[in-house]
């Protein structure tokens, strides 16, 4: 007989088992939680996708069996280490069971020759969660506050304020003596960057408030003071809805008369976490700045600059730009005068956001540097990542994805060394996944945003982590992933206020669906919903929105050719169209690029206004939106019998739909093809003529996707030196001077084998 040691499953098999399971993509913080305590073991994540309330004692009794036949020291051991919760050491574990070292040491041995516990770095722990969890509730009550004394009594000494000292002396009824050490500990979390352990400790001094006699003696603040702070840990912790409880509960107990400041702080707190929840919190801010009018002393308008800033930060994700510029201009002028950097950061930061908007990129880029390099100096943790998101965004709308994608990376991995994942870095993930969309790089950015969605963000950036692999999913025709994303989309609308640019991109989204799907009517009435009046979106939104309104609009035209009603509905609705596109200034590449196809799609143009709006999407390296357009100029090139045209028009979009894996564009392509009775020609790859290696096309096809030179050379397993040589004889080989001139000749001259099978 051979024993088999198997190891556990990791997270992402965890998912796959949960999925095969229940039929559907599982999700992630669900199956991120069921890993968590399953420890990897397939039987225990079966027991607990099914395991509910009512199971609950049904599973303890399956977990109990394994440790039944224990020996009474072993049972002791395992009861100590389920009562510990936490890694413990030898001479910890020694001094809580007081059995001899020699004896202890066989007892873990056996132990862990079970399988039941692990030996780590730190120490000794029960092996899975489901196990420990399940001993410790077979505990008596009484035995359990004995064992968490006892603990309690050992640490002590060891770490006074720890924050396990503080949850035993909790779990033992010594409330009296909790409360002082988590107090002091959750302190300490806040200046380690622990924002979850900080909001935890604060809620066990919350929670046990009423049962100790003075608590504002024990830890020397009031409640109202623990609120507050407990309100700060959770917008640090990207846990809005708690934050907002606590800010509520402590604005419940001021009075703005008595302490104004006070109040405005809480208020501007609150503001800031609703608007991470829904978009909104403009009210709250407005309130606060009123309660600290201009003029006062320097503290008073230290904090109107702060609220101000806040304020404009709500501003700008409502796409309110007159209004964001005064609130920023008042917030620098006073951060100047106060010559204060922790205020002159946010304020640098809206003004850059500004520059951004109106297309002034240098300028831009410029501030935003600014901005991030003083908010690090001085600590400003919420404006130095927010650099990183908002420049991100500026760069994708000038077209420069890769560049995009790598500063929000960037900024995710600050995020991560700040503790603060789930909160702005999930939103930094959003801001890198889609200029990954846009190059491409599905896979890429389909891992990113499963990554995020296990740290379980705050709505709001859910709720664009969706949108993002929404996109995807619908792109590439899977249909069972896209509904059930549109389903959690939809729900996240209907209880949301606010949240402007992800309901513009969630109506982009359904409109797009329907006309996939091949209902150009229920395309259209959807597009009706945001036309009377215009919807007040970003101005790419806009744009994208009249791109898809021409698409449907020829969509009923096709359907009925000698309808008299469609033809004027459509006509109108072209003619609503056409007046927003006027209405938006192009700014940047991206939104000329829109312009050009709206101007192509909604007039039937000729081939040459084709090849200039799909030549716009290539230089940006939108693949998927060039294919598209090439396939329309396609069609419009087999309608005149430019049958080369046409052929040489599918090529190229047959290739890059092949290899993005966009299932409808393909079916689309090949129908076409089919009617036009172009045959295999149309999709077949071009003779090699530019004398171009084996090796030196698998770079470049790499290259045409987007990657980086590091990136190509982990997926050949060749050094970056190599990469960089094929790079330098391919573009002179092709005669071009750029990455993306090269990605764009090869796709032309069909370079790629794609030919499906």
């Amino acid at each position: 007989m051979v024993r088999l040691a198997l190891e556990p499953l990791e997270h992402e098999h965890v998912a796959e088992l949960l999925a095969a399971l229940d039929g559907r993509p599982p999700d992630p913080s669900r199956s991120a939680r069921i890993h968590r305590r399953s420890g990897g073991n397939p039987l225990f994540v079966e027991v607990l996708r099914d395991a509910d309330e009512a199971a609950a004692a049904d599973l303890r009794t399956l977990l109990l069996d394994r440790i039944s036949g224990l020996p009474c020291p072993a049972l002791e051991v395992m009861e100590s280490l389920a009562v510990a919760g936490a890694e413990l050491t030898d001479e910890l574990l020694h001094e809580i069971t007081t059995m001899p070292e020699e004896s202890l040491a066989t007892v873990l041995n056996d132990l862990v020759g079970r399988e039941l516990v692990v030996a780590g770095q730190a120490g000794y722990a029960v092996r899975h969660d489901l196990i420990r969890e399940a001993v410790y509730a077979s505990l008596l009550p009484t035995k359990q506050r004995r064992m968490h004394a006892r603990y309690a009594r050992a640490l002590a000494s060891r770490a006074p304020d720890g924050a396990a000292l503080a949850e035993h002396w909790a779990a033992a009824g010594e409330f009296a003596r909790a409360l002082p050490v988590a107090w002091r500990a959750a302190e300490r979390a806040g200046r380690q960057n622990a924002y979850d352990e900080q909001l935890h400790l604060l809620d066990l001094v919350l929670t046990r408030w009423t049962q100790v006699a003075d608590p504002l003696h024990l830890i020397g603040a009031d409640r109202a003071a623990v609120l507050e702070r407990a309100a700060a840990a959770a917008f640090a912790a990207g846990k809005s809805a708690a934050g907002i409880a606590h800010s509520t509960a402590a604005l419940d107990m001021l009075d703005a008369a008595v302490d104004p400041h006070r109040v405005a702080r809480l208020l501007g707190l609150r503001g800031r976490m609703q608007n991470r929840t829904d978009g909104g919190g403009a009210s709250d801010l407005e309130r606060a700045i009123t309660l600290v009018p201009p003029g006062g002393s320097d503290a008073s308008d230290a904090l109107r600059s702060r609220l101000l800033s806040a304020l404009g930060f709500v501003g700008v994700v409502a796409h309110h730009p007159d209004k964001v510029r005064h609130q920023a201009a008042e917030a620098l002028r006073l951060a100047e005068r106060l010559a204060d950097d922790r205020l002159r950061a946010p304020a640098l930061l809206i003004v850059a956001e500004i520059d951004g908007a109106a297309g002034e990129l240098e300028s831009a880029r410029s501030t935003f540097g600014e901005a991030r390099r003083i908010a690090e100096a001085v600590g400003d943790e919420h404006t130095f990542l927010t650099t990183f998101q908002w420049e991100a965004d500026v760069i994708e709308a000038s077209g420069q994805y890769a560049q995009a994608a790598d500063m929000a990376h960037a900024g995710q991995q600050a995020a991560e060394r700040l503790g603060q994942a789930r909160s702005r870095g999930s939103m930094l993930v959003a801001a890198r996944a889609f200029p990954l969309t846009f190059l491409g790089r599905w896979d890429e950015a389909l891992m990113v945003v499963q990554d995020a969605l296990t740290e379980d963000p705050p709505p709001l950036y859910a709720a664009y982590l969706w949108l993002a692999a929404a996109d995807i999913a619908r792109c590439r025709g899977e249909t069972s992933r896209f509904e059930t994303l549109l389903r959690q989309l939809t729900e996240f609308a209907r209880h949301t206020l606010g949240a402007t640019e992800a309901k513009a991109v969630l109506a982009l989204q359904r409109i797009a669906w329907a006309l996939d799907q091949g209902d150009p009517g229920l395309a259209d009435r959807i597009l009706g919903e945001y036309l009377t009046p215009p919807p007040a979106w970003p101005p790419h939104h806009l744009l994208r929105l009249a791109v898809l309104g021409a698409r449907v609009q020829r969509a009923r035209r096709t359907s009925a050719p000698r309808n008299r009603q469609v033809a004027h509905q459509t006509t109108e609705r072209l003619a609503d169209l056409d007046r927003m596109v006027a209405s938006v200034r192009p700014t940047t590449p991206t939104l000329t690029a829109y312009r050009v196809t709206f101007h192509a799609t909604a007039t039937s143009a000729s081939l040459p206004a084709w090849d200039r709006a799909a030549a716009a999407w290539r230089d940006l390296g939108n693949r998927y939106e060039t294919a598209a357009v090439l396939t329309d100029a396609a069609s419009t090139a087999l309608a005149t019998n430019n049958r080369p045209g046409a052929r040489s028009r599918f090529r190229e979009s047959h290739a890059i739909a092949t290899d993005l894996g966009a299932e409808p564009l393909l079916a689309r392509i090949d129908d076409l093809i089919d009617r036009g009775r172009l045959g295999d020609a149309a999709t077949a790859p071009a003779r090699n003529v530019f004398d171009l290696t084996p090796r030196e096309l698998d770079v470049l096809r790499l290259l045409a996707r987007g990657r980086s030179n590091p990136q190509i050379a982990e997926d050949l397993f060749i050094t970056t030196n190599t990469v960089a040589t094929h790079v330098t004889r391919i573009l002179t080989k092709l005669g071009v001077a750029t990455r993306t001139e090269a990605a764009s000749r090869a796709h032309q001259a069909g370079l790629f084998d794609t030919r499906r099978h």
